[in-house]
């Protein structure tokens, strides 16, 4: 008769194989992300407790003992391939139940230490995975959490300059200011009301759960006013800054949102070009009407382009900065998209697809609170 520890390492396949069919019936959430979470690893960790089982009982080391190498499990991998703790946990409690099975129809029998021992491993693997996913987890988001906060601060920080820059030609002109600056400050503190607007509208609610308030619009006038707000930041690292659009369409759209996305494109398409152009198109569809964002950057490649429309919440893994979260989740809200046409080297175009006419969304009603930037005060 074979021990459990001789069993476990010459039928380590097998075991596998069966573990692999259990959880092919029990249909796991995620198919494609699960398979290889425990399949790549479930032999090693089969063996590393059959050898374990094949030393003396004074000899051999404590269940939990068995996975402090790192390599012999890795959840930090499920943590980026999204798979769920609890799928898991689940996991390795087939690993059990199987192996129970296994032994019954075989008939084999193994002693009740050799099989606590076992049952213990499998417990204590699943124990240490949990607690590293879970390590890894708050790692992961505290890390996520600064860098949102940092990419806050930098958007912030343009707007906030260029008003400590109007208030100090203000102070040495000892006067009235004229029309030209007044217009300035005026762009400039909508421009950081809009993006103080967007963050809370990130952080408040998913795509699907935003209010969405349209209204008859042109929209190549508010591509008009994006540009004369970001015309400076383009002039200053000489970029021509270009505008092609048919100034009598129409379309029924928010504001709020349109300037959410469409700003935050060309704003990214400045911040990322060195030299050259960023041109902004609308183009007339039947169906809808899609802003081209082009510039002539660097370029993103493909690796890279396949996390920018991962949805993203704050707080939480992505690739996404902020600017294009912003932009994604104003256009998924209208029952648009948001694309990317890129080569490295060749530059970018991102497209804003929007339908002529959105529809509206209330607030849901248990978060109706006032969010808005410099709201007016009540009589």
């Amino acid at each position: 008769m074979d021990s459990l520890g001789e069993l476990l390492c010459d039928h380590t396949d097998e075991l596998v194989q069966r573990w692999y069919e259990r959880w092919l019936r029990e249909r796991p959430s995620n198919p494609r992300l699960t398979e290889a979470a425990l399949k790549d690893h479930l032999p090693l960790q089969l063996r590393v407790i059959g050898g374990a089982l094949l030393k003396e009982n004074s000899s051999r080391e404590s269940p939990r003992e068995l996975w402090r190498q790192h390599g012999r499990l890795a959840p930090e991998q499920r943590v980026l391939d999204e798979v769920l703790i609890e799928e898991v946990v689940r996991e390795y409690g087939f690993v059990i139940e199987e192996v129970r099975i296994w032994l019954g129809g075989r008939g084999e029998q193994v002693s009740v230490q050799d099989y606590s021992f076992f049952s213990l491993a499998i417990f204590e693997l699943t124990a240490e995975s949990v607690r590293r996913y879970a390590k890894f987890r708050a790692e992961q988001v505290a890390r996520e959490r600064s860098e949102y906060v940092a990419s806050i601060a930098h958007q912030l920080r343009t707007p906030v300059s260029t008003l400590n820059l109007s208030l100090q030609q203000l102070e040495r002109g000892h006067g009235t200011p004229d029309a030209r600056t007044l217009e300035r400050l005026r762009r400039t503190v909508a421009r950081l009301g809009r993006l103080v607007d967007g963050i809370l509208r990130l952080e408040r609610f998913k795509p699907e759960e935003l209010p969405i308030h349209p209204e008859s619009l042109a929209p190549a006038q508010i591509i008009d006013q994006i540009v004369a707000d970001y015309e400076h930041d383009a002039s200053s690292k000489g970029l021509r800054l270009d505008v092609s659009a048919n100034r009598s369409a129409r379309m029924q759209v928010d504001r709020d949102l349109l300037v959410d996305a469409l700003g935050n494109l060309i704003q990214n398409a400045i911040k990322y070009t060195a030299k050259g152009f960023v041109r902004v198109t609308l183009e007339e569809q039947e169906d809808a009407v899609v802003f081209k964002v082009e510039d002539s950057g660097p370029g993103i490649s493909s690796d890279r382009q396949r996390e920018l429309f991962r949805p993203v919440y704050p707080g939480q893994p992505g690739g996404v900065g902020l600017g294009l979260s912003i932009a994604f989740r104003a256009a998924v809200a209208q029952g648009g998209a948001l694309e990317l046409e890129s080569e490295p080297g060749r530059g970018s175009t991102f497209l804003l697809r929007l339908p002529w006419l959105v529809c509206a969304r209330e607030e849901p009603t248990d978060s109706r609170a006032d969010s808005g930037f410099l709201q007016p005060a009540e009589a």
